[in-house]
């Protein structure tokens, strides 16, 4: 399976949060709960894109949720750090894990 297409499913099962660096540009995406796989060779977030896959360098995957419960109740913080580096590393995707997020370089 390609990393762009892991992290759509991922992203689809756990609601993590994704950001994406282009290649031409400095700045970073802002952080996002939705990442999408248009079509075959385009990533898109709800910030940024479509975005050809050629010109992404690298997505940043944020493996904690903060789900929300109430007003009255404080949020619980979900962690899926365990489930998403087995998966990375059963697919055999290149990644690094730059302090608490996980950073997938992009063919």
């Amino acid at each position: 399976m390609q990393a762009h297409v892991l992290i759509d499913r991922l992203n689809t099962q756990y609601s993590v949060a994704v950001r994406v660096k282009l290649q031409a540009e400095v700045a970073v995406s802002p952080w996002s709960k939705w990442f999408t796989v248009p079509v075959v060779s385009y990533i898109e977030t709800a910030s940024t894109g479509p975005y050809p896959i050629r010109e992404v360098e690298w997505v940043e995957v944020n493996p904690f949720v903060v789900e929300n419960r109430g007003r009255l109740i404080m949020p619980r913080m979900l962690n899926y750090e365990q489930q998403i580096r087995e998966a990375f590393e059963a697919e055999k995707i290149r990644f690094e894990q730059i302090g608490l997020v996980f950073r997938i370089y992009l063919p």
